[in-house]
């Protein structure tokens, strides 16, 4: 439930008996404590959450759909406003206080939901194309150590994760490879055209020893030299 904010967590139903008679009962709303509070980050992974809890209740189909007009039976009405109270309860509990009080005054979940998502997810596209732009101009130099800048890299694969968008596999390690710096142009079309497809992280590691190995070349193409002069 969101802090600060009281929401009685009971919603009363009405039941016909056999007799004919109406009958109150309470039933609880959807238990909401296991969703973190939206406060205006993470749009995506909150909508997932919410609209699935409120799947499992079967009342879902009122964030999308508008109070049925009077041509509809009463019993469909009746269904509506009882999914409506608990879509409208349960998107209410699961905001922040700043944006409960922007949206309290909604009356119907589905107002609730097509506002959030008219809002959230165009920050979300443009979030996404801010992240995607720096993963492709990111570039490796020479003058750093290359862990580092694997490093950078895996840092920015976390982000684009963290937004919900899936790379191949095959596209992250060419891309890696076409990043590395200018003085690595024969072990890249070593790389190319010797080696089959590798993991990231075989990639990475061949990469990672790739300097111990031209470290070890020179070292030895120093001692033997001076020995034909």
């Amino acid at each position: 439930m969101t802090e600060g904010v009281e929401i009685n967590n009971i919603v009363p139903e009405m039941s016909n008996g056999a007799s004919g008679t109406s009958t109150i009962f309470a039933k609880p709303f959807p238990d909401v404590s296991k969703i973190e509070v939206f406060s205006g980050q993470n749009f995506r992974p909150w909508q997932e959450r919410v609209s699935t809890l409120l799947d499992m209740y079967g009342v879902a189909y009122v964030l999308t759909t508008s109070k049925p007009d009077t041509s509809s039976s009463a019993k469909q009405i009746e269904d509506w406003i009882h999914a409506n109270k608990v879509c409208r309860h349960t998107m209410l509990s699961a905001l922040s206080n700043d944006l409960f009080d922007v949206y309290c005054s909604y009356k119907e979940a589905k107002e609730i939901w097509d506002s959030l998502i008219l809002k959230y997810t165009a920050e979300d596209v443009v979030r996404q194309r801010f992240v995607i732009g720096k993963y492709y101009r990111w570039e490796m130099i020479e003058v750093k150590d290359i862990k580092i800048q694997i490093n950078e890299y895996h840092k920015l694969l976390e982000d684009i994760k963290a937004e919900n968008i899936v790379l191949p596999d095959e596209f992250v390690s060419e891309l890696l490879i076409e990043k590395l710096p200018q003085s690595w142009t024969d072990y890249k079309q070593q790389l190319k055209h010797k080696y089959k497809q590798m993991s990231l992280s075989d990639l990475i590691t061949h990469i990672i020893i790739e300097p111990t190995e031209r470290s070890v070349l020179l070292q030895g193409l120093r001692l033997y030299l001076p020995k034909q002069i």
